[in-house]
């Protein structure tokens, strides 16, 4: 059992809000988004398109048609990408020229084992096979989003978090091993869905380290794990690109050594052990706290006994009719944890209206986000280069998340970077279609690395955000169902790179597009800056109150309580 208003911030606030603990928390289940993003990406070097044409008759031999093999001086051959094409010589024949598929099979300018594409033969009428397995990863973290919040939301953070890494070490080592194209998109469908398990728990715990008034400073330390995680990833994919894939994988798998120090140093959530009345493994953490930095112990849990003195009595003495007895004629009022459903939420008009936006939001900037990375070896100049520029816009797009955030808001902020987005690929679009000269492919680069900021800094707003709407035992799975419609843009996304050799500028247009209407559909949202995490569903419904500027809401017993700035 346990009583409302279980105020976290309290404690929180008196450990300093973000001291040294926060920190290092916080770090601590952040780095672990290495072995995600690692293996989220590393289709883009493992799975590179390699120039190829079709192979010769082996030995020497000439070309046999019909079974008929074709004496040399009476034609020219040229070998295509996917097609033999031969030239008769003689003018008497019938048929001037003949077209014949790769039926020698392929030769590649790189090794045969370099990429998937090569090594599986996934070109010219299977090329769309080679983003197949990126979309896998994306459907099963789709499914991992359905399923696993319910288990992190029961079980906790770090337990869900930990199985997962391990299951992301087993399944990224067998993927190297693969030896069949078959085998690969398996694996990459389950990688996909204990990824999420990963991702989804790291999500919701960075959120609930800190205390309201610190949180921005989550998104900003996110992004920045992220910003070096992806670009992490240019020397492994350039140092080993002449290596096999599967080397190149083995790589990329290493850095899942990290788990031994998240077993060993992170705690669970304080908020998940308060809202699941674990309190003496709370304590014992707050406790630890406290002496990391360095503030009265004493203080710290003198606050923590207040923040859950109705929940020890709702445990500890008789209750009647939904009140605790006390002394002699004295009650208080008590309520169970709730567990809550998705259904909770899309029962309610307003807010289901709401999180079908989030949806919306969520699937754009995941199509705008992975699409850019997908399709950045279509830019003019080095592919390595291009990658490494495209994740080095992680960087300004957390700075701007910075100073955005409290000065303007998550609704305005959110605006903004996907205005951002979409006017860059707009313009990008524009010069696609009016030029192909060297210097429009310039500026073409440059709108899209904009776009790519306007993207990132929506991607890691929408995961701030949306954990400030659901209350907490609800928290996991509200992301979960969010993390599904970016699934859907995710699948979308790694086809941008085939729609690009087709039509150039149809992905930034598409991107461009949606990230404007998104923009038009921010004005729906709630406004949640300066109001504390709900523990309830009536703590929720609190969240679509306007407050006065320069205000914030302190959320408490189903009540609101407007502190002056």
């Amino acid at each position: 059992m346990a009583v409302k208003g279980a105020d976290v911030d309290m404690v929180l606030n008196a450990l300093r809000g973000k001291g040294l603990y926060q920190h290092v928390q916080l770090l601590l289940m952040q780095l672990c988004s290495f072995s995600s993003d690692f293996q989220l990406l590393g289709m883009i070097f493992i799975g590179r398109i390699i120039p190829h044409k079709c192979s010769a008759p082996p030995n020497g031999t000439d070309i046999t048609i019909d079974e008929v093999e074709l004496s040399p001086s009476n034609y020219t051959v040229e070998y295509g990408q996917c097609n033999i094409n031969i030239k008769y010589n003689t003018t008497t024949s019938t048929n001037t020229e003949h077209t014949l598929p790769c039926i020698y099979g392929m030769t590649y300018t790189e090794r045969k084992d370099a990429s998937i594409v090569s090594e599986f033969d996934l070109v010219c009428d299977r090329d769309a096979l080679g983003d197949l397995p990126q979309t896998l990863l994306i459907l099963g973290q789709a499914i991992g989003a359905l399923v696993l919040p319910f288990f992190s939301d029961r079980y906790g953070r770090k337990p869900i978090n930990i199985i997962s890494y391990v299951c992301v070490i087993g399944i990224g080592v067998a993927t190297a091993f693969s030896n069949s194209y078959i085998t690969f998109a398996i694996l990459r469908l389950l990688m996909g869905i204990v990824q999420q398990g990963m991702v989804l728990s790291l999500t919701t715990y960075s959120m609930e380290v800190y205390s309201t008034q610190y949180r921005r400073y989550v998104a900003v330390i996110t992004t920045v794990v992220c910003g070096v995680s992806f670009v992490s990833m240019t020397p492994f994919g350039y140092f080993l690109r002449m290596e096999s894939w599967r080397t190149q994988q083995l790589a990329f798998c290493s850095v899942s050594l990290y788990i031994i120090i998240e077993v060993i140093f992170l705690d669970e959530s304080l908020r998940w052990l308060v809202a699941n009345g674990k309190y003496d493994i709370a304590l014992k953490n707050v406790k630890k706290a406290a002496k990391w930095n360095k503030v009265d112990v004493n203080v710290v849990v003198e606050k923590f006994n207040e923040m859950i003195e109705k929940q020890t009595l709702a445990t500890s003495e008789p209750e009647k009719d939904g009140q605790l007895l006390l002394n002699e004629g004295e009650t208080m009022p008590i309520e169970k944890i709730e567990k809550y459903s998705l259904l909770d939420i899309l029962k309610r008009k307003k807010l289901a209206l709401n999180t079908v936006i989030l949806w919306y939001l969520w699937c754009t900037a995941a199509l705008s986000y992975f699409g850019l990375y997908f399709t950045s070896s279509t830019l003019v100049g080095d592919k390595y280069l291009n990658y490494f520029l495209n994740a080095l816009m992680e960087f300004p797009s957390g700075v701007l998340f910075f100073l955005l955030v409290d000065r303007f808001g998550r609704k305005r902020t959110l605006a903004i970077f996907f205005a951002v987005c979409g006017i860059g690929m707009i313009i990008a679009t524009i010069i696609k279609v009016t030029s192909d000269s060297y210097a429009a492919s310039i500026c073409v680069t440059i709108f899209s690395m904009v776009g790519k900021i306007g993207a990132g800094g929506a991607f890691g707003a929408c995961f701030f955000y949306t954990p400030e709407i659901f209350p907490t035992n609800l928290r996991n799975v509200g992301l979960g169902s969010t993390s599904v419609a970016a699934r859907v843009g995710g699948m979308l996304g790694p086809f941008s790179r085939v729609l690009a050799q087709h039509i150039s500028w149809g992905p930034a247009a598409i991107f461009g597009g949606c990230c404007l209407l998104a923009t038009l559909l921010i004005i729906f949202l709630p406004e949640t800056t300066g109001k504390e995490l709900p523990q309830t569903m009536a703590d929720v419904k609190l969240l679509y109150k306007k407050i006065p500027d320069g205000s914030t809401v302190k959320l408490k017993d189903g009540q609101t309580e407007i502190i002056k700035s």
